[in-house]
This record gives structure tokens, C-alpha cells and sequence, in this order.
């Protein structure tokens, strides 16, 4: 019970979920491997996880086996990262909008289900997106597109993201560090 006088403090934690996406193989998970080097929260690539477990087990829980499979898998992945970030700024390389964008690229379907978790899974209306940079594309295992393909992942991706409302921030060629800096000292990423 307050006493005439005194001031109740309320301290409300607050939640930033902050989002690095664009193609395969133009830095993100570069970028989001070096803010985890300085101490911050990250979520790794999901689906880059789901794709080595299934290789190294003969699964078919790869996009070029069975799409549909690889996308609930990616999807229950992102929803428990997202719920699993509470109370702090954590930066993810990919959100759950990328299952659509991905989708999309693919020409199939977004059912109405996936529309409905993007719109109400919201991140930090900021999102960072790597460019199209062919100097650092590699292909790999996990990643089959090459770099024309991965150009229409962007592209999807970046129709998806502007649907929903994001507001897309280029991160601009550079080192890893200086792309880091870039994202970690735009205005309202760490107030």
C-alpha cells in the first residue's frame, strides 16, 4: 500500500526482436555470428540446422527433398526462438517471414495459417537486409541456390517483409565488422 506522498516505480522489461534476412550467402549469419562474439543475443539460421541434421541422417527434411516437411520444421524452430527471447534486444538471422518469402520464390502457396503467425509473431519494425554481393556468395551442402537464384530469394523477401509492414534497412558491403557496427548504431536498435 503506497503511503500519501510516495511514488510507485513500475519497471517494464521490454522486448526487441531485431531481424538480419535477405538471400542466401550475403552475409547474415557472418554478421550474426560476430554480435554473438560480442556478447549479445542471437538466434541462429534454423533452417541452415534442420538441413545438416537431415544430411547427416539420410532425412528428406531438406527444401529440395520435401518442401513442405522443411518448412513446419523451420517454422516450429523460428516460433521458439521467437518465444524464447524475453526481456532483452536478441537479433535473429532469418524471422518467421522468411518461410513466406521462400515460399514465394518457390511459387507455392502461403497458406492463410503461415500469413496469420507472421502477422502476429511481430519483430522490431526495423528490418536489416543483406544486398545481392556476389564477391562473398559460396555455395555449400546446406546451400544449393546459386547466386541468380539467391538474388530471387532476396527479392522475395523483400516483397514479403514490405507487405508486412517492415521497414527495410539495407546493411551496406563491408567487413563483417564494419556491417555489425552498422546495424548495432542504427538509431533505435540498442535504446
Amino acid at each position: 500500500m503506497l503511503v500519501s506522498g510516495q511514488t510507485l516505480t513500475v519497471i517494464c522489461a521490454v522486448t526487441k526482436r531485431v531481424l538480419l534476412t535477405g538471400g542466401p550467402g550475403f552475409g547474415k549469419s557472418s554478421i550474426i555470428e560476430e554480435m554473438e562474439r560480442r556478447g549479445l543475443t542471437v538466434h541462429h539460421e534454423i533452417a541452415r540446422q534442420i538441413i545438416q541434421q537431415a544430411i547427416e541422417t539420410g532425412g528428406t527434411s531438406t527444401p529440395w527433398q520435401d518442401i513442405d516437411l522443411f518448412s513446419k520444421l523451420v517454422l516450429e524452430g523460428r516460433i521458439d526462438q521467437f518465444h524464447n527471447s524475453l526481456n532483452n534486444t536478441s537479433f535473429y538471422d532469418r524471422g518467421i517471414p522468411d518461410i513466406a518469402g521462400f515460399l514465394k520464390k518457390e511459387k507455392q502457396s502461403i497458406s492463410d495459417e503461415l500469413w496469420k503467425l507472421c502477422e502476429e509473431h511481430k519483430y522490431f519494425r526495423l528490418v536489416f537486409i543483406t544486398p545481392p554481393w556476389e564477391a562473398i556468395f559460396r555455395k555449400d551442402p546446406e546451400r544449393k541456390e546459386d547466386f541468380v537464384a539467391a538474388i530471387r530469394v532476396h527479392k522475395a523477401l523483400e516483397s514479403i517483409y514490405s507487405e508486412l509492414g517492415y521497414q527495410l534497412i539495407p546493411v551496406p558491403m563491408g567487413s563483417i565488422k564494419q556491417r555489425a557496427d552498422f546495424i548495432l548504431n542504427h538509431p533505435g536498435i540498442r535504446s
